[in-house]
């Protein structure tokens, strides 16, 4: 069997992860790394069991490398454009780290650069390939809820990890991008509507810019840090309104210490305009409640086969998708239009903080 050669461009928290998930895949061959962290190649590699890869610190290397059929960009949120758009004219499928890019601008570059190229573009939002919410995903298309007519969202966790270029809204596009493209993402899905307007409250209460605050992250490998300068939010209240009527709301607390430790974890609710609810709560188990008999189930969803490692509930079966894709011309199920569709909400969140409004979807260009 001919494997797909495949390179990686950053091996840090969510690219390690990335290689050695698809190093597990028998229809991939790990043939190159690039990242200029000795630590995140080392990690990395002490993981590969299958490939052999060759290391480089510039990815420009790679772009004319024929044995190179895909790539993963797992880089910060600024150069996504950069990167993306040279793999994609080199002729590789592109699997690309939310969220798509950092402005409306980028991602339609890059967007626009996949179209052109006829190539894939899978981007990693992550919870649509998760066991659970596809699982909400299936209650909601049996008619369990009827519409979904609200629905919230707890993302309440600790810190980012210390690396200055997530607290620069210029370059990570503001928290609310970073971080809750995926939430966005799932009120889009669960919904089934286009955003139509939001409103979002948020400002810094405990990361603040102009004064010194060590850093604890409890997922990532970087050691703690002092961060001073900050532009981005640590709290922040959305509301997310869709043409269909139905409501979203998000509520975000990134200085959680030592992380999330609440029963509930990460939380999504929903309610029907059958007077149902649904809840998920830490990513593992799904409650619907109510309607005519009074109905309470609990259902335990498999949270292991869909990840590896630990990792995020979903991450080894969006890889799965990728190569599938790949191998039989789908397309991808987390696609550039469905990234482009989170990260317009998110966006329109960070400005309506700015200018204290409502902001209209449409105003995102």
């Amino acid at each position: 069997m001919t494997k797909i050669g495949m390179a990686f461009i950053g091996v840090g928290d969510m690219g390690s992860h990335h290689a050695i998930g698809f190093d597990m895949l028998p229809e991939c061959d790990v043939r190159y790394i690039c990242d200029f962290h000795e630590g995140n190649i080392e990690r990395t590699l002490k993981e590969i069991r299958s490939g052999n890869p060759v290391i480089v610190q510039d990815y420009k290397e790679l772009l004319d490398k024929e044995d190179i059929d895909a790539v993963v960009i797992s880089v910060p949120n600024y150069l996504h454009r950069e990167v993306a758009v040279a793999f994609l004219r080199a002729g590789k499928h592109v699997f690309l780290e939310k969220p798509v890019a950092p402005s409306i601008e980028d991602c339609d570059a890059i967007l626009e650069e996949a179209e052109k190229s006829g190539k894939l573009l899978q981007i990693g939002l992550v919870y649509r390939y998760s066991n659970l919410y596809r699982r909400m995903a299936k209650e909601l298309a049996s008619g369990r809820l009827g519409q979904v007519s609200m629905m919230w969202c707890k993302e309440f966790r600790d810190p980012f990890p210390p690396a200055d270029w997530f607290y620069d809204s210029s370059k990570s596009g503001g928290a609310l991008v970073e971080k809750d493209c995926h939430h966005f993402d799932i009120f889009n899905w669960m919904i089934g509507s286009r955003p139509k307007r939001v409103f979002a409250s948020g400002g810094q209460h405990v990361i603040k810019n102009g004064e010194d605050i060590l850093i604890n992250n409890s997922y990532t490998h970087y050691p703690a840090k002092v961060i001073s300068d900050s532009s981005i939010v640590d709290h922040a209240w959305v509301i997310v309104e869709y043409e269909n009527g139905s409501k979203a709301s998000l509520g975000l607390c990134m200085y959680l210490k030592p992380r999330n430790l609440m029963e509930d974890g990460l939380e999504f609710g929903l309610i029907g305009n059958n007077g149902v609810q649904m809840t998920a709560k830490r990513d593992s188990r799904i409650g619907i409640y109510g309607g005519d008999d009074y109905t309470k189930e609990y259902i335990d969803v498999d949270v292991r086969s869909d990840s590896i490692m630990g990792g995020h509930t979903g991450g080894q079966t969006q890889r799965k998708d990728f190569v599938a894709c790949i191998l039989e011309g789908k397309k991808p199920f987390a696609n550039g239009q469905i990234g482009r569709d989170a990260l317009l909400v998110a966006l329109a969140a960070e400005k309506s903080i700015r200018e204290e409004r409502y902001v209209y979807i449409d105003e995102i260009k």
